[in-house]
């Protein structure tokens, strides 16, 4: 069995023994009001060992439940974005291994979206850099870009919004990814014994149900949240990169005679057609990158905050009592 089932087994165990032995003494020294307290402690010990016992179950037969839901769901999705999967070709495009839980999905399923924001830039920059050559060519020379009309402006400045746009995004992937590891790393092992453990004591009872609620909203609410808004907005992740893109020309020995006047030629040709490429790089693929890593990511947290904020009195946080367990405490 997982260590950290263990560990919060027997810290429930231990509080439910203290209070059957708080019980005897205060049956030794017949003191009634140190039995009642007693019997209260022993109430709430088999609440936390009932709760425990759901959320283990929900952290292991129910993240295998949900994590199939959810395959079930992606592949039915892919298919309105035409694209069939079997079983076993969802496993390649997702192999999380043994790890099947649904914060591992996630993990996947947004590193396939960064991946393609990585093929966008470099896309982008492949048809674009003879027009920034260019660009820079008619201002050394003419001392302005006045070829035609706005000259290659429209291309490197389509061009520029968009490795702008995937910075900033790459930026929000890399910060979504380790926030994820460290859940992933952290929550059952280290964060849901600690709030059993502060759940069985009085003082800390209250803190202990903060801890168990924020435990169960990002390790398994967020993730769930994420995905299903993924599967309900109809927008399971294709990279949206165009079929064929004009082919750039051989950009090296610039010095030779000639050169220069070859790419203006080129980027003059290709003008309108390498737009439509970066139109279509803007439309289809840059939007679902960014709706996939902000936008969706964005929403899973409001219902994960939502989650937490109306759970916390369920599992027994009160932050009036709060206050007072560590004045007590203190």
């Amino acid at each position: 069995m997982m260590d950290w089932v263990m560990i919060s087994i027997i810290i429930v165990l231990l509080s439910f023994s203290l209070s059957a032995l708080m019980i005897m003494l205060s049956r030794v020294f017949s003191n009634k009001g140190l039995e009642q307290w007693a019997k209260g402690e022993m109430v709430f010990a088999i609440s936390t060992f009932l709760l425990a016992v759901f959320l283990i179950g929900l952290f292991t037969a129910g993240n295998e439940i949900t994590f199939s839901a959810m395959k079930a769901m992606m592949i039915e999705n892919y298919k309105t974005q035409g694209i069939t999967l079997t079983s076993g070709q969802f496993d390649t495009m997702f192999p999380v291994g043994e790890d099947r839980t649904l914060i591992r999905m996630t993990e996947v399923y947004m590193g396939s979206t960064y991946s393609c924001l990585r093929e966008i830039a470099q896309v982008t920059y492949a048809i674009s850099a003879p027009f920034f050559f260019g660009e820079s060519f008619t201002k050394d020379f003419f001392m302005a870009d006045v070829l035609s009309g706005w000259g290659l402006k429209p291309v490197t400045q389509t061009a520029t919004n968009i490795m702008n746009y995937a910075v900033f995004t790459a930026l929000l992937f890399r910060i979504f990814q380790h926030i994820l590891e460290f859940i992933a790393a952290t929550a059952l092992p280290i964060f849901f014994p600690v709030g059993i453990l502060l759940r069985a004591f009085p003082p800390t009872r209250g803190s202990g149900a903060y801890v168990l609620a924020f435990v169960v909203g990002f390790y398994f609410v967020f993730p769930l949240a994420y995905l299903l808004v993924v599967n309900l907005s109809l927008n399971p992740f294709v990279c949206g990169i165009p079929d064929t893109v004009p082919t750039m020309p051989n950009t090296c020995n610039m010095a030779e005679a000639g050169r220069a006047e070859e790419i203006m030629l080129w980027d003059t040709a290709h003008l309108t057609e390498v737009l439509d490429a970066l139109d279509k790089i803007m439309e289809r693929g840059l939007n679902g990158v960014f709706i996939n890593l902000c936008s969706l990511p964005f929403l899973a947290m409001v219902i994960t905050m939502s989650f937490i904020l109306s759970s916390t009195n369920l599992f027994g946080a009160n932050l009036p009592e709060v206050g007072r367990g560590f004045v007590k405490l203190i």
